[in-house]
Formats: structure tokens, sequence, C-alpha cells
């Protein structure tokens, strides 16, 4: 029996010497210590032991069994390590890689100067809200006092999906929104991409983005409004630049007024960028009107306020000196390079 079992131990040995994965050692376990393995048959063979032998021979095989499972086990940890080790190395990442090796892209000027105007007017205690550019005719038009027979209604004016549905051509829908679900005093602004059948030259394209404020409160004045207004554009254009307010009419303010900027690109002259003019006309502004209140579920005689709307892609226009419009959508790498 001793000298099978040595045998059976040499013959596990030696083919622990030449395995070289784990599933090769799975195999001589199975070889050796399995169901009809060669050891096993040897504790098969117990029944045929006289009684007075069978404690030492069954120690005998206990013995060898342990001694075999060992050294299988620890040619398993060996080649368990190697794997591991051969596995690591394979998917070994370089952590030292220069990331600078990829270009890094710029932010859009038009987003560039949203954030700038974004910090100011949080300054000022405006918060912001959004709206969708998919309307509703109710919100873009009839709750900001635009009457059915107002012009820019008009098929050739407006991009309409359905009668009653169209693409906005303000950001002013976010007025009766804003009004509907806050109760006065509040301060709000919304910023986005509004339509309109426009033909694209130097200073117009039929997308572009719109930035509206909105400010009610008691005793919200005319004043109040060009106080906030001037001190937006100066923050925004440069205690420097020459501001003009001047009448003007809207539906859903009055009295209403629009604000010139002086153009940059030429000083006042004339020029391309300003269409000859001199200046910008950059924004337009107002008194909400007191319909527009009551649409909304506003007291008139308790409250008022103001509202005032940018087509904002003017603005980074104005301030990087950009001779046309087209250029800023023209999706050329080399104009967004510049604003890195």
């Amino acid at each position: 029996m001793q000298q099978k079992i040595d045998e059976i131990l040499n013959y596990v040995k030696g083919k622990m010497a030449e395995v070289k994965t784990s599933a090769d050692c799975q195999a001589v376990r199975v070889e050796v210590l399995g169901k009809s393995g060669k050891l096993t048959e040897l504790f098969k063979l117990m029944k045929d032991v006289p009684a007075e032998q069978k404690g030492a021979v069954g120690q005998l095989l206990n013995g060898a069994k342990q001694a075999a499972e060992s050294i299988i086990a620890e040619k398993e940890t060996s080649l368990a390590a190697a794997e591991l080790q051969q596995k690591l190395m394979s998917e070994k990442i370089d952590v030292t890689l220069d990331l600078n090796a990829e270009e890094i892209g710029a932010l859009h000027p038009v987003t560039l100067d949203f954030m700038r105007m974004c910090d100011i007017l949080t300054g000022m205690g405006f918060s912001q809200i959004d709206g969708p550019e998919i309307e509703l005719d109710k919100y873009n038009f009839e709750l900001v006092n635009v009457p059915k027979d107002h012009p820019s209604r008009d098929m050739q004016d407006s991009l309409y999906i359905t009668n009653d549905i169209l693409l906005r051509t303000q950001t002013s829908n976010t007025q009766p929104r804003a009004m509907e679900k806050i109760k006065p005093p509040f301060k709000v602004f919304s910023f986005g991409r509004v339509f309109r059948k426009d033909d694209l030259d130097a200073t117009h394209t039929p997308a572009f983005h719109q930035l509206e404020g909105i400010y009610i409160d008691k005793k919200v004045s005319l004043a109040t409004l060009k106080h906030d207004l001037s001190l937006i554009l100066k923050k925004y254009l440069g205690d420097a630049t020459k501001i003009k307010f001047r009448a003007s009419y809207f539906p859903f303010t009055e009295p209403s007024v629009e604000v010139d900027a002086e153009c940059n690109v030429c000083k006042g002259k004339g020029c391309a960028a300003c269409n000859g003019n001199g200046q910008y006309e950059i924004l337009g502004a107002g008194m909400i009107h007191p319909h527009v209140l009551e649409l909304n579920g506003i007291d008139p005689n308790e409250f008022s306020g103001y509202a005032f709307g940018f087509g904002f892609d003017r603005f980074p226009k104005i301030r990087y000196k950009i001779p046309n419009a087209k250029v800023m959508f023209s999706n050329d790498v080399r104009f967004i390079k510049q604003f890195k």
C-alpha cells in the first residue's frame, strides 16, 4: 500500500512541475482525487484490509490525500499569482499619459457672454427661469397682449407648426409662465433660442438667442427701468459705452423704449457691421402693460413692473467686434479657436 501511495505522490509532484495553468492543475486534481481518481481507488480497497490494520491504513491514506492536496494547492496558488500579474500587465494603463496631447475646444462667444451676463443679473437679484422653444399661441401671443390681428402673428413672420403651436418668436413667453407660477415681488430672467422668418444678413439670422428680464414689485417705475438697464449695459459693455433711450411701441409694455449702443467697430461713423447707422439697436423694454398683469392674475393697482429683451447675439458681436453675424453660426473651427 505504501509503495502505491509513494508512486501516486511522485506522480502528482511530476505533474505539478509540468503544468502551466490553473486549468491543468484542476485536471490533475480530478485524475488523482476525483471520483475515479488514483488515490480514491486506494480508499475503495479499505474493505479488503484486515480489521486490525484498518486504522493504520486509513491514517496512511488520509495523510497521502492531504499531501496530494497540499502539493496541488501550492502550485495553484503560484499559478494564480502569475496569471494575475500577467493580466495586470496586459491591462496596464499609463496614468502618466500627457492629456494635453489632445487639443481642447473653446466655448462659443454667445455662451461666454451669456455666462458673463448671468453673473451681472444674478448679482442684481435676478433668478433664472426657462421656457419651451415650441410654444402655445396662448403664451407666445395672447397673454402678452398681442391680439389676433397683430402683424407678428402673420404666417410669413412666425414659424407655425399648427394653428395653435409655433416656434417661439421671443422669450416673452416666459413672462406669463413666470406670473402664473410666482407671486410678486420677483425678478427673473430667461435665455434661449427664438425663431423668426428673417433673412440672413450682417445683423439678422432666422434662429437667434434672446434674453428676457422681468421685475414686478410695488412702485416699479420707468426711472427704475432706466437705472437698472443703464447699470446692466455699463457693466456689460463698459462704462465708456454710449447708450441712448428712445420712445418706441410694444404691445406688452406701456410706455415702451428701445435702447441703442454706439457701434464699437466704427465708433459711430457707420459701417457694414451696423448697417451704416453708427449704432446698434440692442434691446427693447418698457413698463409691463396693466392689461398683461390683469391677464396673468396680478392686480395692476397694487403692482407694476418692467420687462426688457435683448437680441443676445448682438452682444458678443459688439464686444468682440465681429463684423457679420453669419460667421458666429458657420461651424468654422477657426472662428471658435479665437475664444480660447
